[in-house]
């Protein structure tokens, strides 16, 4: 149809590769990224390791750690798209970055300081209005265009959200081509954080491992270039996929909690398949959350039994990734595209005893061909926010 929104551009910087071909070779060969943290003492602490990036960035913009990571992204989604880095300036466009933690560096550098003057009014001020600044402001200092920008706080969901959102956006004519995706850098308060409420592993990620104990805290950026397919196919741009469907729910259990039954995720999965006018028969692949947490897990694989075909392949990339949080999502969603281009499903590394019960088949071991026409990406988080995706082959 003339008005499905496609995906025409990518850019990724995760820590296992931060170009689209360095982060398909990673998932490829098991290349792990998990290394020490040097970024910060942790001597102190019960953790040392994380899934940081450890590649120097050419970042165009003097910004925070998510902000670059993101103008990064979008400036290499624009060139991928043919779009020689700049967002067109005869059209309507919007930026939606999801996020989770947003610019903490200017939280931390008061926090951590050596000074009485930390968290006065005018620093407060800041932190309430959002301000040094939005993402997506940053992206567009780098990428220009005009139109609407946000930056969206659906946790570690909010990737998958911006992806949703910008499509919403598309499809009602408010802008001709959107950047959505999600962005966030290392910081010690999600190091910290993550490892205070008990969620970080010892010694290695392993999602959907009866074994399973926790996962690592990462960084990145992915960002799309997103358009109707009538305008892609005007400019004469290569399409990568389509956005079939895409939906967004949220639940009032726990704050941290997903309900015990997975009933938001389970709307999600549902929504999004009939926004797509798709069946559970039609996924080749679930990219799934999978961040190795003990409840987040098997609630995962109860929802997916429930709303999917029995031997569905399905993996998590966080066992080489880390949690990218408001990344995590737009990377995942990455992963689905790259997935239908080469008809490949990447396994869950590391994975040995699969947790039961579990009706899907549990890729692990090695890559595997076979035919996928549509792939699904689960994505949920904290305060009960969930959103999933479907992408079909180009």
């Amino acid at each position: 149809m003339s008005d499905d929104v496609v995906i025409t551009g990518m850019g990724i910087l995760s820590p296992i590769g931060c170009s689209v071909a360095s982060f398909w070779e990673g998932l490829i060969t098991g290349r792990s990224g998990v290394s020490p943290v040097t970024s910060m003492d942790t001597g102190d602490l019960i953790r040392q390791r994380a899934c940081p990036i450890v590649e120097d960035i050419d970042a165009p913009i003097e910004a925070g750690r998510a902000s670059q990571l993101a103008a990064t992204a979008a400036r290499d989604a624009l060139v991928d798209a043919g779009l020689n880095g700049k967002l067109p300036t005869d059209s309507a466009s919007s930026i939606v970055i999801g996020t989770t933690m947003g610019e903490t560096q200017f939280i931390e550098d008061q926090l951590f300081a050596d000074s009485k003057d930390w968290l006065n009014n005018d620093h407060m001020r800041d932190i309430l209005t959002g301000q040094p600044g939005c993402i997506a402001t940053s992206v567009r200092r780098v990428c220009g265009g005009h139109g609407s920008g946000s930056d969206l706080y659906g946790a570690c969901a909010a990737g998958n959200m911006a992806i949703a959102q910008a499509a919403r956006a598309l499809q009602s004519k408010q802008c001709d081509i959107a950047l959505a995706g999600g962005s966030d850098g290392f910081s010690r308060l999600a190091f910290i954080g993550f490892m205070r409420l008990r969620l970080t592993a010892s010694d290695a990620c392993r999602p959907f491992d009866q074994n399973r104990d926790g996962l690592f805290v990462g960084e990145g950026a992915t960002v799309f270039v997103l358009e109707r397919a009538s305008t892609a196919a005007a400019r004469g741009a290569t399409v990568h996929a389509r956005l079939a469907g895409a939906a967004m729910t949220a639940e009032c259990y726990h704050p941290t909690r997903p309900e015990p039954d997975g009933d938001g995720l389970t709307r999600a999965i549902q929504n999004a398949l009939k926004a797509g006018d798709l069946s559970p028969a039609d996924i080749g692949y679930v990219n799934a959350h999978g961040t190795g947490t003990p409840q987040n897990d098997m609630i995962e694989a109860r929802v997916m039994d429930k709303c999917l075909q029995p031997g569905t392949p399905f993996s998590s990339t966080k066992a080489l990734t880390g949690h990218m949080m408001g990344a995590a999502g737009a990377t995942e969603a990455a992963v689905c595209v790259l997935s239908l281009k080469h008809q490949t499903v990447i396994p869950t590394w590391g994975l040995e005893n699969v947790l039961e019960p579990c009706s899907m088949d549990a890729v692990r071991d090695a890559p595997r061909k076979t035919i996928i026409r549509a792939a699904l990406n689960n994505s949920a988080g904290f305060g009960g926010y969930n959103s999933c995706v479907v992408l079909t082959a180009a």
